[in-house]
């Protein structure tokens, strides 16, 4: 059996939110997704990577539009090596000093310390105004990833 996550990730790495409002962003989620299996905020050691699991699809540079698929697995695995502790890159396409964070990803992606986790939340989408009700009561910009596993 598969099983979708939506993971609710901030557009800083390194930010997490305080316990009150990690509490008050699940309640809404809560309120947005009534028929999950779990909802929680999952605080990680260290910089993970979210990604769409079976649903990704390409990675592009958000500068030129360059296809980087076959330069981005050696560029992971040398942030890896650092445990994602520097995510600084210079896209091969065109020289542009950015973040692995902040490339184009096929289905979005994003790496962070904590991600508001929603399992199985029997719908497909999040509109706009329902992530920024969110993004208000946990105190951050956020990325949705909808990965399938």
């Amino acid at each position: 059996m598969s099983d979708n996550y939506l993971h609710l990730v901030s557009s800083d790495p390194l930010w997490q939110p305080d316990e009150t409002a990690a509490e008050a962003a699940v309640g809404i989620a809560r309120g947005l997704f009534p028929q999950a299996e779990h909802i929680g905020v999952a605080y990680k050691e260290g910089v993970t990577f979210f990604d769409a699991g079976a649903n990704t699809e390409s990675v592009h540079c958000a500068f030129c539009g360059g296809d980087l698929e076959d330069w981005w697995g050696d560029a992971m695995g040398q942030a890896a090596a650092s445990d994602f502790s520097n995510l600084t890159i210079v896209t091969p396409c065109c020289g542009k000093s950015t973040s692995l964070n902040d490339l184009s990803y096929g289905w979005p992606a994003a790496f962070g310390t904590c991600a508001l986790t929603v399992v199985n939340p029997g719908a497909t989408s999040l509109g706009a105004d329902q992530l920024r009700r969110i993004e208000l009561a946990i105190g951050s910009p956020l990325k949705a990833i909808w990965q399938h596993l």
